[in-house]
Protein backbone atom coordinates (compact mmCIF):
# COMPACT_ATOMS: atom_id res chain seq x y z
CA UNK A 1 0.00 0.00 0.00
CA UNK A 2 1.66 3.15 -0.97
CA UNK A 3 1.53 5.98 2.09
CA UNK A 4 -1.78 8.73 1.20
CA UNK A 5 -0.87 11.91 1.96
CA UNK A 6 -3.42 13.81 4.78
CA UNK A 7 -4.77 17.23 3.68
CA UNK A 8 -5.82 20.50 5.59
CA UNK A 9 -9.22 19.09 7.49
CA UNK A 10 -8.59 15.81 7.76
CA UNK A 11 -8.92 13.68 10.69
CA UNK A 12 -6.57 10.83 12.51
CA UNK A 13 -8.61 9.80 15.32
CA UNK A 14 -9.00 13.22 17.56
CA UNK A 15 -6.06 14.99 15.60
CA UNK A 16 -6.82 17.22 12.82
CA UNK A 17 -4.44 18.00 10.15
CA UNK A 18 -3.23 21.14 9.61
CA UNK A 19 -0.62 20.60 6.70
CA UNK A 20 2.02 18.27 5.66
CA UNK A 21 5.54 19.80 6.48
CA UNK A 22 8.01 16.64 4.97
CA UNK A 23 7.43 13.63 3.53
CA UNK A 24 10.25 10.91 4.22
CA UNK A 25 10.61 7.72 2.72
CA UNK A 26 9.50 6.08 5.96
CA UNK A 27 7.15 8.90 7.08
CA UNK A 28 5.26 11.90 6.87
CA UNK A 29 5.69 15.05 8.79
CA UNK A 30 2.67 17.32 9.75
CA UNK A 31 1.83 20.23 11.39
CA UNK A 32 -1.79 19.37 13.80
CA UNK A 33 -4.02 19.95 15.99
CA UNK A 34 -4.63 17.90 19.46
CA UNK A 35 -6.92 18.64 21.94
CA UNK A 36 -6.90 22.48 20.78
CA UNK A 37 -2.52 22.52 20.93
CA UNK A 38 -0.28 22.86 17.62
CA UNK A 39 1.31 19.77 17.43
CA UNK A 40 3.75 17.77 15.37
CA UNK A 41 2.22 14.68 13.98
CA UNK A 42 4.46 12.14 12.72
CA UNK A 43 2.89 9.35 10.76
CA UNK A 44 5.01 5.93 9.62
CA UNK A 45 3.95 4.79 5.41
CA UNK A 46 2.18 1.48 5.45
CA UNK A 47 4.56 -1.71 6.55
CA UNK A 48 5.97 -3.02 9.07
CA UNK A 49 9.76 -1.72 8.03
CA UNK A 50 8.00 1.68 8.78
CA UNK A 51 6.05 1.30 11.59
CA UNK A 52 9.48 -0.41 13.81
CA UNK A 53 11.07 2.88 12.89
CA UNK A 54 8.62 4.72 13.84
CA UNK A 55 8.77 2.53 17.29
CA UNK A 56 12.30 2.81 17.67
CA UNK A 57 12.40 6.93 17.28
CA UNK A 58 9.38 7.14 20.20
CA UNK A 59 11.79 4.25 22.48
CA UNK A 60 14.65 6.28 21.99
CA UNK A 61 13.06 10.21 22.91
CA UNK A 62 11.21 8.75 25.32
CA UNK A 63 14.74 7.20 27.35
CA UNK A 64 16.19 11.07 26.60
CA UNK A 65 13.10 12.17 27.78
CA UNK A 66 13.04 9.83 31.37
CA UNK A 67 17.07 10.25 30.97
CA UNK A 68 18.49 13.56 30.04
CA UNK A 69 15.19 16.08 30.13
CA UNK A 70 14.72 17.43 27.23
CA UNK A 71 17.34 18.63 24.44
CA UNK A 72 16.28 21.75 22.08
CA UNK A 73 17.47 20.14 19.32
CA UNK A 74 15.77 17.06 19.14
CA UNK A 75 11.77 16.68 19.14
CA UNK A 76 10.08 16.77 22.49
CA UNK A 77 7.81 13.71 22.78
CA UNK A 78 4.34 13.74 23.60
CA UNK A 79 2.01 11.23 25.29
CA UNK A 80 0.02 9.76 21.91
CA UNK A 81 -3.39 10.06 23.54
CA UNK A 82 -5.57 12.41 25.12
CA UNK A 83 -5.62 12.50 29.07
CA UNK A 84 -2.47 10.89 29.47
CA UNK A 85 1.17 10.93 29.99
CA UNK A 86 4.88 9.39 29.12
CA UNK A 87 5.35 6.24 30.82
CA UNK A 88 8.50 4.50 30.82
CA UNK A 89 7.71 1.43 30.48
CA UNK A 90 4.18 2.39 28.04
CA UNK A 91 4.16 2.38 24.21
CA UNK A 92 5.07 5.86 23.39
CA UNK A 93 3.60 5.86 20.09
CA UNK A 94 0.21 5.65 19.04
CA UNK A 95 -2.27 3.66 16.87
CA UNK A 96 -5.75 4.21 15.18
CA UNK A 97 -7.40 3.25 11.94
CA UNK A 98 -8.32 4.95 8.81
CA UNK A 99 -9.44 4.52 5.45
CA UNK A 100 -9.83 0.48 6.64
CA UNK A 101 -5.76 1.13 7.61
CA UNK A 102 -4.21 0.54 10.82
CA UNK A 103 -1.34 3.34 11.01
CA UNK A 104 0.99 4.15 13.43
CA UNK A 105 2.09 8.05 14.67
CA UNK A 106 3.92 9.72 17.05
CA UNK A 107 2.85 13.52 18.60
CA UNK A 108 5.83 15.93 19.34
CA UNK A 109 5.72 19.46 20.84
CA UNK A 110 5.00 22.28 18.30
CA UNK A 111 8.61 23.37 16.35
CA UNK A 112 7.76 26.23 14.53
CA UNK A 113 10.11 25.59 10.73
CA UNK A 114 10.28 24.57 7.98
CA UNK A 115 13.17 21.70 6.35
CA UNK A 116 16.29 23.12 5.29
CA UNK A 117 15.68 21.99 1.80
CA UNK A 118 12.85 24.23 1.52
CA UNK A 119 15.24 26.87 3.54
CA UNK A 120 17.55 26.16 0.62
CA UNK A 121 15.12 26.33 -2.28
CA UNK A 122 14.24 29.93 -1.09
CA UNK A 123 17.92 30.76 -0.33
CA UNK A 124 20.94 28.90 -1.03
CA UNK A 125 23.45 31.03 0.33
CA UNK A 126 22.32 31.78 3.73
CA UNK A 127 24.84 34.56 5.78
CA UNK A 128 27.82 32.68 7.07
CA UNK A 129 27.39 32.45 11.16
CA UNK A 130 23.97 30.80 10.73
CA UNK A 131 25.61 28.41 8.26
CA UNK A 132 28.17 27.50 11.55
CA UNK A 133 25.14 27.96 13.80
CA UNK A 134 22.95 25.59 12.06
CA UNK A 135 25.84 23.07 11.67
CA UNK A 136 26.82 23.14 15.54
CA UNK A 137 22.96 22.48 17.18
CA UNK A 138 23.07 19.62 14.66
CA UNK A 139 26.28 18.24 16.36
CA UNK A 140 24.85 18.92 18.98
CA UNK A 141 21.80 16.37 18.45
CA UNK A 142 23.79 13.80 16.69
CA UNK A 143 26.16 13.59 19.71
CA UNK A 144 23.14 13.33 21.92
CA UNK A 145 22.63 9.97 19.56
CA UNK A 146 25.96 8.93 20.10
CA UNK A 147 25.66 9.06 23.64
CA UNK A 148 23.30 6.69 24.16
CA UNK A 149 25.07 4.34 21.36
CA UNK A 150 23.44 5.02 18.35
CA UNK A 151 24.06 6.30 14.63
CA UNK A 152 21.76 8.20 12.47
CA UNK A 153 23.86 7.33 9.29
CA UNK A 154 20.96 9.59 6.86
CA UNK A 155 21.68 13.22 8.01
CA UNK A 156 20.28 15.15 5.21
CA UNK A 157 18.77 18.62 4.38
CA UNK A 158 15.21 17.01 4.52
CA UNK A 159 16.37 15.41 7.84
CA UNK A 160 15.82 18.61 10.23
CA UNK A 161 13.84 21.85 10.44
CA UNK A 162 14.87 25.18 10.97
CA UNK A 163 13.55 28.40 12.41
CA UNK A 164 14.81 31.78 12.62
CA UNK A 165 14.07 33.70 15.57
CA UNK A 166 12.52 37.13 14.35
CA UNK A 167 14.29 39.07 17.24
CA UNK A 168 17.46 37.14 18.24
CA UNK A 169 18.06 36.54 14.39
CA UNK A 170 18.91 32.94 15.64
CA UNK A 171 18.58 29.76 14.48
CA UNK A 172 16.95 27.11 15.85
CA UNK A 173 17.09 23.39 14.64
CA UNK A 174 14.69 20.21 15.08
CA UNK A 175 16.57 17.10 14.07
CA UNK A 176 13.13 14.99 13.73
CA UNK A 177 14.45 12.54 11.24
CA UNK A 178 15.35 9.41 14.00
CA UNK A 179 13.29 6.97 12.49
CA UNK A 180 16.34 5.37 11.11
CA UNK A 181 18.59 5.07 13.92
CA UNK A 182 20.34 2.08 14.84
CA UNK A 183 22.73 0.79 17.18
CA UNK A 184 26.38 -0.81 16.13
CA UNK A 185 24.38 -4.08 16.35
CA UNK A 186 21.20 -3.10 14.61
CA UNK A 187 22.62 -2.52 11.53
CA UNK A 188 22.24 -5.61 9.74
CA UNK A 189 18.48 -5.83 11.30
CA UNK A 190 17.53 -2.40 11.65
CA UNK A 191 19.21 0.05 9.01
CA UNK A 192 18.80 -0.06 5.22
CA UNK A 193 20.67 2.13 3.04
CA UNK A 194 17.12 2.65 0.65
CA UNK A 195 15.95 5.05 3.34
CA UNK A 196 18.68 7.46 2.69
CA UNK A 197 18.38 10.09 -0.25
CA UNK A 198 21.18 8.61 -2.20
CA UNK A 199 23.48 11.46 -2.70
CA UNK A 200 23.35 11.51 1.44
CA UNK A 201 24.66 8.25 1.41
CA UNK A 202 28.46 7.32 3.26
CA UNK A 203 31.04 5.94 0.90
CA UNK A 204 30.78 2.96 3.72
CA UNK A 205 27.44 1.75 2.90
CA UNK A 206 28.33 2.00 -1.17
CA UNK A 207 29.68 -0.78 -3.25
CA UNK A 208 31.53 -3.58 -1.46
CA UNK A 209 33.36 -1.31 1.04
CA UNK A 210 34.94 -3.12 4.02
CA UNK A 211 34.83 -0.33 6.44
CA UNK A 212 32.13 -0.80 9.23
CA UNK A 213 30.26 2.80 9.80
CA UNK A 214 30.88 4.13 13.43
CA UNK A 215 30.87 7.55 14.45
CA UNK A 216 32.73 9.22 12.01
CA UNK A 217 30.38 7.87 9.14
CA UNK A 218 27.73 10.80 10.90
CA UNK A 219 30.53 13.29 10.77
CA UNK A 220 30.41 12.61 7.38
CA UNK A 221 27.26 13.86 7.03
CA UNK A 222 27.45 16.63 9.16
CA UNK A 223 29.91 17.46 6.57
CA UNK A 224 28.10 16.84 3.31
CA UNK A 225 25.33 19.44 5.23
CA UNK A 226 28.18 22.31 6.02
CA UNK A 227 29.34 21.67 2.50
CA UNK A 228 26.35 22.42 0.95
CA UNK A 229 25.52 25.61 2.69
CA UNK A 230 28.81 27.11 2.12
CA UNK A 231 29.01 26.48 -1.81
CA UNK A 232 25.20 26.85 -2.13
CA UNK A 233 24.15 23.39 -3.71
CA UNK A 234 24.28 19.81 -2.88
CA UNK A 235 27.76 18.34 -2.61
CA UNK A 236 27.57 15.62 -5.01
CA UNK A 237 24.23 17.36 -8.22
CA UNK A 238 21.61 14.41 -7.71
CA UNK A 239 18.95 16.15 -9.98
CA UNK A 240 18.78 13.87 -13.15
CA UNK A 241 20.94 11.39 -12.19
CA UNK A 242 20.26 7.61 -11.02
CA UNK A 243 21.34 6.11 -7.90
CA UNK A 244 24.08 4.29 -10.00
CA UNK A 245 25.93 7.68 -11.36
CA UNK A 246 25.61 9.56 -7.62
CA UNK A 247 27.27 6.32 -5.92
CA UNK A 248 30.04 6.70 -8.84
CA UNK A 249 30.91 10.31 -7.79
CA UNK A 250 30.67 9.60 -4.61
CA UNK A 251 33.36 6.79 -4.64
CA UNK A 252 35.36 8.98 -7.10
CA UNK A 253 35.25 12.25 -4.63
CA UNK A 254 33.25 14.07 -7.53
CA UNK A 255 31.99 16.97 -5.66
CA UNK A 256 31.10 20.08 -6.49
CA UNK A 257 33.87 22.70 -6.42
CA UNK A 258 34.91 24.31 -3.07
CA UNK A 259 34.25 28.00 -3.89
CA UNK A 260 35.20 29.67 -0.47
CA UNK A 261 38.49 29.08 0.20
CA UNK A 262 39.32 32.32 -0.38
CA UNK A 263 36.73 33.94 1.83
CA UNK A 264 36.49 31.41 4.83
CA UNK A 265 39.27 28.84 4.44
CA UNK A 266 39.32 27.53 7.74
CA UNK A 267 35.30 26.68 7.59
CA UNK A 268 35.83 25.60 4.32
CA UNK A 269 38.73 23.32 5.39
CA UNK A 270 36.53 21.45 7.85
CA UNK A 271 33.69 20.64 5.39
CA UNK A 272 36.60 19.07 3.18
CA UNK A 273 37.84 17.07 5.57
CA UNK A 274 34.65 16.14 7.06
CA UNK A 275 33.27 14.57 3.34
CA UNK A 276 36.86 12.23 3.14
CA UNK A 277 36.59 9.31 1.45
CA UNK A 278 38.16 7.58 4.23
CA UNK A 279 36.95 7.80 7.29
CA UNK A 280 39.86 7.77 10.03
CA UNK A 281 40.43 10.93 7.84
CA UNK A 282 37.69 12.90 8.98
CA UNK A 283 36.99 14.66 12.53
CA UNK A 284 36.98 11.69 15.50
CA UNK A 285 33.28 12.80 16.31
CA UNK A 286 30.64 15.27 16.17
CA UNK A 287 32.05 16.93 19.41
CA UNK A 288 35.43 17.90 17.75
CA UNK A 289 33.49 18.96 14.07
CA UNK A 290 32.13 21.17 16.84
CA UNK A 291 34.50 22.64 18.73
CA UNK A 292 36.39 23.61 15.24
CA UNK A 293 33.12 25.48 14.05
CA UNK A 294 32.81 27.04 17.57
CA UNK A 295 36.61 28.00 17.26
CA UNK A 296 36.07 30.06 13.98
CA UNK A 297 32.34 31.08 14.61
CA UNK A 298 31.90 31.48 18.73
CA UNK A 299 30.11 30.28 20.71
CA UNK A 300 26.13 30.23 19.78
CA UNK A 301 24.43 33.79 21.26
CA UNK A 302 22.27 33.22 23.70
CA UNK A 303 18.42 34.87 23.49
CA UNK A 304 18.25 37.90 25.06
CA UNK A 305 16.23 38.14 27.84
CA UNK A 306 13.45 40.98 27.54
CA UNK A 307 13.58 43.69 29.66
CA UNK A 308 10.17 44.27 29.43
CA UNK A 309 8.39 42.91 32.79
CA UNK A 310 6.81 40.15 33.30
CA UNK A 311 3.15 39.72 32.94
CA UNK A 312 2.26 38.56 36.81
CA UNK A 313 5.08 41.71 37.84
CA UNK A 314 2.90 44.08 35.33
CA UNK A 315 -0.31 43.20 37.31
CA UNK A 316 0.54 44.10 40.21
CA UNK A 317 2.50 47.23 39.37
CA UNK A 318 -1.48 48.13 37.54
CA UNK A 319 -3.25 46.88 40.71
CA UNK A 320 -0.84 49.32 43.17
CA UNK A 321 -1.28 52.30 40.61
CA UNK A 322 -4.59 51.66 40.51
CA UNK A 323 -5.22 51.74 44.30
CA UNK A 324 -2.88 54.33 45.02
CA UNK A 325 -5.31 56.56 42.76
CA UNK A 326 -7.96 55.37 44.58
CA UNK A 327 -7.04 56.26 47.68
CA UNK A 328 -6.04 59.95 46.11
CA UNK A 329 -9.62 60.18 45.13
CA UNK A 330 -11.03 58.84 48.50
CA UNK A 331 -8.83 61.20 50.25
CA UNK A 332 -9.77 64.28 47.95
CA UNK A 333 -13.47 63.26 48.49
CA UNK A 334 -13.24 62.98 52.27
CA UNK A 335 -11.33 66.72 52.51
CA UNK A 336 -14.34 68.05 50.62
Amino acid sequence: MSPSILEFGEWLGDIEIVRPIVILRSAVLYEAIHQKQRVLLKVAHPGPEHKERLKRETEFLREVHFSFGSNPNLPKLLPPEAFSSLKRNADAHGKTMLRGHLLYYALFEYFEGESLRDVLTKNSQLWLRHVGWIVMRLANAVATLHSKGLFHYGLSPESLLVHFDEKSNLPHILLFDLGIVTSANGLSTDWYKDFVFPAYLAPEFIGASTIRPNYRTDVYGLGLILYELLVGEPTYPFQLRNDTEIFRLIQNSDRVQMNRIEDVKAVAEIALKAVQIQPDRRQESAQVLSRELQHFFGAIPKEKESRLPALNTTMLILAASLAATLLVLITIIVLT
